[in-house]
């Protein structure tokens, strides 16, 4: 009776162990979204979502898919939030990027910002819920309850994660649809009837309307799966009653799939139909979305001048291709560049992956890659999410690990489930120790959870060392997200006037904050003053302000100098909020190598 009572006993408990750690994260994601201010992006998708809702129309910064903008916009608009009439905004009249001030004059109406940003979050959080389901799904928890405990464990408690599912963007939903469509790839290829092609398919859609990344990262997974099948000395083909699939058959079901995709995805732009060319003016801004009117022959002249179903994928897909070759500004090592930086992701994965994580994937490499080993699931996703990473090498745009971490539940399942069959492998005492030490790192990266969870979107590790923001910026370090930390800590000093220098989109004046004067760049000056370190790393004065109470007062490039803040290098801050403002206190005559205590 106590042979088979306690492997019962055990399966119960580690099932126990994953609910109280899948809660854990979710603690982690509230306290982090109260800290969190108003990041970069969140307007923006917040006024496009509610487009949707309100105007049934898509046609604001296409270059994000509807489906995370309709799930952020869906509880302020039942709340009464709508946009101003079409005459306010318009793509086509007016400029294409007016969706970041037209969402934040939403956030500061009404009940205010802080009201208002909390119900637009609440968007986020069920696919942040989808996506520790999804990762025990594809640990097959519930007969492998070690795997899904550890899968799940080392997924809720990713800074990066929790940080995103925080905030009012899209990063989590295309985590969470990605991993459904590879849930999905999974059951297809292990048994592949009509219906699992027909839900594939739409999988495959919803993460499509979530991430234009899909068109790169599913492809990349789906041979990942057939070479894994092919190491394990499979056929490379799904198989049915342990044969592959006929090629006929195959060609069926895959234009089954494509077609429950396509449907899929039509409706999550409400089976729009209509011309390319008739959702913006031909050049705006940086970007050249459209070519001249003159220039419009040939293939790519009649694809935009004819009608065709949802004509704003077909943009974004195109808005995406332009942004790429554009380029955008990345920061790299005290670096900056246009055109990105093909370390850009290794390294900031490197260095902003939880260390238990990183010790799980490299201890369970050689299980991986040994044929015998490993089960070929488990190898199929490592291989998947080498594929995202190195099709992601090539791109432009470098903004941040939150383009690709999709791969970091993947390397989670595939080192649980390998770490699994390590243990169900040993016997004796080599089996506790392997136990004791997964529970180890389980508890380790749960504790980096807790210690950062009111700078999670700071979070690096530490292989970083003691200045993170001379490796990684923009959304790994600085997004604007510690206004309220900064009022916080200001408040508490007595701060009765601060100088200014903060990136991002928020409108300081109605913050609560102390009297405000804007840092003016290349002049050094004294007294309280706050600065963002993506204006102290001179990675870019965008969007600084000469007047903090005024948002239309930035900066031109020719009216900045080269290295305007260099001067504050010469002192030491006497606070970091956050993990992206520096704080300090200068007085007259003050030596540089002692900062005001």
């Amino acid at each position: 009776m106590r042979n088979t009572a306690t492997p019962t006993t055990r399966r119960w408990l580690l099932h126990a162990a994953t609910i109280v750690v899948a809660l854990l994260g979710l603690a982690c994601l509230t306290s982090t979204r109260r800290t969190l201010s108003g990041t970069f992006d969140e307007s923006n998708h917040l006024a496009a979502g509610l487009e949707w809702w309100q105007f049934g129309t898509y046609t604001q910064w296409t270059e994000n898919p509807p489906l995370a903008r309709l799930a952020i916009a869906a509880l302020p608009y039942w709340h009464g939030m709508r946009l101003p009439e079409r005459a306010a905004w318009e793509p086509r009249t007016h400029d294409w990027d007016r969706s970041w001030e037209v969402g934040s004059d939403l956030l500061y109406a009404g009940e205010g910002f802080e009201r208002n940003l909390a119900r637009a979050r609440q968007g986020t959080l069920p696919f942040f819920l989808l996506t520790l389901t999804l990762v025990w799904l594809l640990a097959d928890g519930r007969r492998r309850p070690l795997a899904g405990f550890v899968a799940v464990a080392l997924t809720a408690t990713l800074p990066s994660l929790i940080a995103h599912g925080a905030l009012a963007t899209t990063d989590v939903a295309f985590a969470a649809m990605f991993l459904l469509a590879t849930l999905a790839l999974r059951r297809w290829f292990v048994a592949p009837t009509v219906p699992r092609a027909l839900l594939l398919g739409a999988a495959g859609g919803l993460a499509l309307l979530t991430k234009f990344s899909v068109v790169a990262f599913l492809p990349v997974t789906a041979l990942a799966f057939a070479g894994a099948r092919w190491l394990a000395r499979s056929p490379a083909r799904p198989l049915r009653d342990d044969r592959p699939l006929p090629w006929r058959a195959l060609a069926g079901q895959l234009a089954l799939l494509f077609v429950a995709g396509f449907l899929t995805t039509w409706a999550g732009y409400r089976f729009s139909f209509g011309r390319i060319d008739a959702l913006t003016p031909e050049v705006k801004g940086w970007l050249h979305l459209l070519p001249p009117v003159g220039e419009r022959v040939g293939l790519v002249g009649a694809l935009l001048r004819t009608p065709l179903p949802m004509p704003e994928l077909w943009h974004g897909l195109r808005f995406l291709a332009v942004h790429d070759a554009t380029g955008h500004d990345a920061y790299l090592l005290g670096k900056n560049s246009e055109h990105g930086f093909v370390a850009f992701y290794p390294l900031a994965l490197l260095v902003k992956t939880p260390l238990p994580l990183l010790l799980l994937i490299g201890a369970t490499i050689p299980l991986l890659a040994n044929r015998r080993a490993a089960d070929w699931p488990a190898r199929a996703m490592a291989l998947a999410a080498l594929g995202i990473l190195l099709v992601s090498l090539r791109s432009h745009v470098n903004l941040g690990i939150r383009h690709v971490f999709v791969l970091l539940p993947l390397l989670a399942v595939a080192g649980a489930r390998a770490a699994d069959d390590a243990v169900a492998r040993a016997n004796g005492g080599r089996r506790w120790l392997m136990a004791v030490g997964l529970g180890v790192l389980v508890c380790v990266q749960a504790g980096d959870a807790v210690a950062a969870r009111e700078k999670e979107l700071g979070f690096f590790n530490a292989l970083a060392g003691s200045d993170p923001a001379a490796i990684l910026l923009d959304s790994d370090l600085d997004w604007g997200q510690d206004l309220f930390l900064l009022r916080r800590e200001v408040k508490a000093r007595g701060v009765d006037l601060l100088k200014i220098g903060f990136f991002g989109t928020l409108r300081l004046c109605q913050h609560d904050l102390p009297r405000l004067e804007g840092l003016v760049p290349g002049r050094p000056t004294t007294g309280w003053i706050a600065i963002s370190e993506n204006y102290y790393r001179h990675r870019s004065t965008f969007m600084l302000l000469k007047d903090p109470c005024d948002r239309r007062s930035t900066y031109d490039s020719e009216q900045v100098a080269p290295l305007p803040f260099a001067w504050l290098r010469a002192f030491q801050p006497v606070a970091i909020v956050g993990s992206s403002v520096r704080l300090y206190h200068l007085v007259d005559g003050q030596s540089p190598d002692r900062p005001t205590p």
